[in-house]
C-alpha cells in the first residue's frame, strides 16, 4: 500500500545576507518546513527575482517546502536584493560554492543540497558542479547548454539575434531601477512588451537604439566575441565532464532553443557518471504545457516536471527507494504519436540513420517549384537558383529562439507563408503509406555556392499534413565562414563550390500515413538569426550600406549530392 506523502506548514525568512568571499552579500529567501526536525534543502539561483523563483514554469518554492524541502532561492550577484554588479556567467561558478556551503550548513539542514531551475538557473548548477563541493548531492538543470557560445549566443557563426536582443532587455529592467533611471525603466517596460520587435532590423548591432550600453553592458561583450575564443571558452562544460561527480536530471524541450546543449550535458557526463537522467518533452522555452505554438500535443504533455523532480530529489537527498534509477534512464515525448517512451541511450542504438535527398528540374523555388525528395541518390541534375537580399530577409516561422513567443520566433508554425517566397527552395516527399519516425539528430550535407565571399544557408525540416499544413521540427543555418571552425573564419571564394555539412538540430516525431516529409533550404531566417550582409567580417559593425545581394546556387547532382541525414527510427508491429 502506497504511504501518503507528508505535508508540511511553512515558514519563511526574507532577505536572508549570505556574504561571499570577496565580501560582496547575496540574499536570499528561505522556506523552511515547520517541523521539529533536519531536512535536506534545494538551492535556486536566479538572475530574475527570488520572489517568484521561475514560477513561470515551476510551482512556487512554498510547494517544494510542503514536501519536506528547506527550499533557498537567492538573487544572483547584482540582481534586485543582492548587492554586487550584475556580470553574466562571470561569477556563478564561485558565488554557487559559497551560497552551497551556507546552505549545507543552516541548523536545520541535515548537510544535504540539491538545485534545480532552467535557462540560466541552469548554468548556476553546472557552474560549480564542475567542483563538487561538499554537500552538493544532485542537480535538476533544465533548458540550459553546455556553455554561452555555440547554440545560446551563436549558431554555427550566426548570431541568434532575437533571443540576445530581448534576453538583454529583459536582464537589464531591474539594472535601470537599481540606477535610479525612471525613464529607462519606462522605456524597458515598454521594449518587453513587444517594442523590441520593432528594431530587430536596426544596423549596426553595435549601437543598438533599445540596449543601453550603460544598462545592458553585456549585450556589447557578447557581441564583440563572435568566435568560439578564450573569453567563452572559461565557462565551456564539454572538458569538463569526467571532473563533475554529481548526479543529474537533465530536462529539455524539442522546440527548446538550448535542447542541443542539454543533450551534449547528458551524453557528455554519462561517459563517466552513470547517474544521470534525461527527459524532453515538446515544450518550448517557457512555459511548459500541452499548447505549444499552433499544435496541441495533448494530455500527456502537460507539465508534471515539479514532481519528477520531487521524486528525484526525494531519491538522492532522502534515500527514498522509490525506483527511479530503476527506470531506463532516457524519457521522450515522440510528438505526432503523443506519447512519452523510455529509452536506454541517446541516441537511439537501433537508428537507421537514411539520406534524403533534393531533387528538382533546376526550380524549386517556392511551394509552385518542381523540387522533390527521396532517398535516391541523383544523377545529373540542374542546380537550383536563387538571390537572396539581406534587406528583405526570410521571416522567421516559429523554431527554437526564446525566451517570450511573444517576442521571438518560438515552437511549431504553419510554415506556408514563407514557402511561397522564391528565395526559399521547397523539396517534397511523396505522401506516406506507412508511419516513418524521426528521433535523433539531423544533420545536412548541403553543395552550395554564392556571388559572395561570405553568405549564410538554412535548412529546415517540416512534416507536412494532408491539408497542406507545414509544421516545423527543426531549423538549422551555416554561416559559410564558419564552415571549417567556430575559432578561426575563413572567407569563400566566389562562384566555387563547397560542402556544407553540419548539425540542423534533435527531434522525435512519427510522420503519420498520408503526410509528406519536407525540406527546405534558402539563406535567412530572421529574426531568429541575424542576416549576413554578403559580405566576410567578423565585428558585428556593417551597416545598411554594407549590404550585398548574393546570387546562390544549390547543386544536387552525381557530384554533389545535397541531403538531409535522417534518424529514423523502425516502428513495431
Amino acid at each position: 500500500m502506497e504511504t501518503l506523502t507528508k505535508i508540511y506548514e511553512v515558514q519563511t525568512e526574507i532577505n536572508v545576507p549570505i556574504v561571499m568571499r570577496d565580501g560582496v552579500t547575496l540574499y536570499a529567501d528561505i522556506y523552511y518546513p515547520k517541523a521539529d526536525e533536519c531536512f535536506p534543502a534545494l538551492l535556486m539561483r536566479a538572475p530574475y527575482d527570488k520572489t517568484h523563483s521561475e514560477f513561470m514554469s515551476y510551482l512556487h518554492p512554498e510547494w517544494y517546502a510542503r514536501q519536506g524541502y528547506i527550499v533557498v532561492t537567492q538573487d544572483t550577484r547584482g540582481k534586485f536584493q543582492s548587492e554586487g554588479e550584475f556580470h553574466p556567467y562571470h561569477y556563478e561558478r564561485q558565488d554557487g560554492l559559497d551560497t552551497i556551503q551556507f546552505v549545507k550548513n543552516l541548523p536545520k539542514c541535515n548537510g544535504k543540497v540539491g538545485m534545480y531551475g532552467f535557462s540560466y538557473v541552469g548554468a548556476t548548477q553546472l557552474q560549480p558542479a564542475v567542483d563538487n563541493p561538499d554537500g552538493l548531492t544532485a542537480i535538476a538543470p533544465a533548458f540550459t547548454n553546455d556553455g554561452y557560445y555555440e547554440d545560446w549566443s551563436y549558431k554555427n557563426g550566426a548570431l541568434k539575434l532575437a533571443f540576445l536582443q530581448s534576453w538583454s532587455a529583459l536582464l537589464a529592467l531591474d539594472q535601470a531601477v537599481r540606477r535610479g533611471k525612471p525613464e529607462a525603466t519606462r522605456q524597458l517596460i515598454k521594449i518587453n512588451n513587444n517594442k523590441i520587435t520593432e528594431e530587430y532590423d536596426h544596423l549596426p548591432f553595435t549601437d543598438h537604439p533599445m540596449v543601453d550600453r550603460h544598462i545592458s553592458p553585456f549585450y556589447y561583450e557578447w557581441l564583440e566575441h563572435p568566435t568560439f575564443d578564450e573569453y567563452w571558452k572559461t565557462w565551456h562544460l564539454g572538458d569538463k565532464y569526467n571532473e563533475m561527480k554529481v548526479p543529474s536530471l537533465h530536462i529539455g524541450g524539442w522546440y527548446d532553443t538550448f535542447i542541443e546543449g542539454t543533450i551534449r550535458n547528458y551524453m557528455g557526463l554519462t561517459k563517466t557518471n552513470s547517474n544521470q537522467k534525461l527527459i524532453i518533452g515538446p515544450w518550448y522555452h517557457m512555459p511548459w504545457a500541452n499548447l505549444v505554438g499552433d499544435v496541441d500535443f495533448g494530455e500527456e504533455a502537460n507539465n508534471a516536471i515539479d514532481d519528477i523532480q520531487v521524486r528525484w530529489f526525494d531519491y538522492w537527498l532522502k534515500e527514498k527507494k522509490n525506483g527511479i534509477m530503476d527506470e531506463p534512464p532516457v524519457s521522450i515525448f515522440v510528438m505526432g504519436e503523443n506519447k512519452w517512451r523510455k529509452e536506454n541511450e541517446w541516441p537511439l542504438a537501433r537508428t537507421q540513420y537514411t539520406p534524403f535527398f533534393i531533387h528538382s528540374k533546376g526550380r524549386a523555388n517556392s511551394l509552385s517549384g518542381d523540387g522533390y525528395l527521396n532517398c535516391t541518390k541523383p544523377a545529373q541534375e540542374i542546380a537550383d537558383i536563387y538571390v537572396y537580399n539581406p534587406l528583405d530577409p526570410v521571416p522567421s516561422m516559429g523554431g527554437h529562439s526564446c525566451c517570450n513567443a511573444a517576442l521571438t520566433p518560438m515552437g511549431p508554425k504553419d510554415q506556408r507563408s514563407v514557402e511561397i517566397r522564391n528565395d526559399v527552395l521547397v523539396f517534397t516527399s511523396d505522401a506516406l503509406t506507412e508511419e516513418l519516425e524521426v528521433t535523433g539528430p539531423v544533420e545536412a550535407i548541403l553543395f552550395a555556392s554564392s556571388t559572395a565571399d561570405d553568405t549564410d544557408f538554412t535548412v529546415k525540416l517540416v512534416d507536412v499534413h494532408p491539408d497542406g499544413t507545414a509544421i516545423n521540427l527543426l531549423e538549422g543555418i551555416q554561416r559559410a565562414s564558419y564552415r571549417e571552425s567556430n575559432e578561426n573564419p575563413t572567407p569563400i571564394v566566389t562562384g566555387e563550390i563547397y560542402e556544407y555539412r553540419f548539425h540542423v538540430g534533435s527531434t522525435s516525431n512519427v510522420f503519420k500515413q498520408g503526410h509528406k516529409i519536407r525540406i527546405e533550404i534558402s539563406s535567412s531566417n530572421f529574426p531568429a538569426f541575424d542576416p549576413n550582409l554578403n559580405s566576410f567580417r567578423i565585428d558585428k559593425q556593417g551597416t545598411y550600406s554594407d549590404v550585398k545581394l548574393a546570387t546562390q546556387k544549390v547543386y544536387h547532382d552525381e557530384q554533389h549530392p545535397t541531403h538531409l541525414i535522417l534518424p529514423i527510427i523502425p516502428r513495431s508491429l
